[in-house]
């Protein structure tokens, strides 16, 4: 499929790598796109004269499959990382922007808060790396 819009190259896929993504797949002979939750476990970058196609390999999250299914660049429509629980049960568990935030601090919140260990801002009072 010749993408109009490339949405993923390879600079940018790297960001990806061991990410639970949503993905938006198009191809040209289907006339509906297709919405699918993957991990991403890697990626392939082009080859010039080997191989021309770039493309992610993952896993679907029911995790069944025992080697990871390719995805290529040029099928993705839309693709969105996973940013966090929803802890409000509102379903938003994506991110505002696409690309995942690396330089972002990893640290997590305490799920309960106001208890006689956490007091209401989350704070534990440990340092978290």
């Amino acid at each position: 499929m010749n993408s109009q819009h490339v949405v993923v190259d390879a600079s940018t896929a790297q960001d990806y790598i061991g990410q639970t993504v949503l993905v938006e797949l198009h191809w040209d002979d289907e006339p509906e796109s297709f919405w699918q939750c993957l991990h991403v476990v890697g990626m392939v970058v082009p080859m010039e004269g080997v191989y021309d196609q770039a493309y992610f390999l993952t896993f679907d999250l029911n995790g069944q499959e025992r080697h990871p299914n390719e995805v290529f660049f040029s099928d993705i429509r839309t693709i969105r990382a996973m940013r966090h629980r929803d802890r409000h049960g509102s379903g938003n568990v994506l991110g505002r922007i696409a690309l995942p935030n690396s330089a972002r601090s990893r640290a997590a919140l305490p799920a309960r808060r106001n208890s006689s260990t956490v007091p209401a801002n989350g704070s534990t009072g440990a340092a978290h790396p």
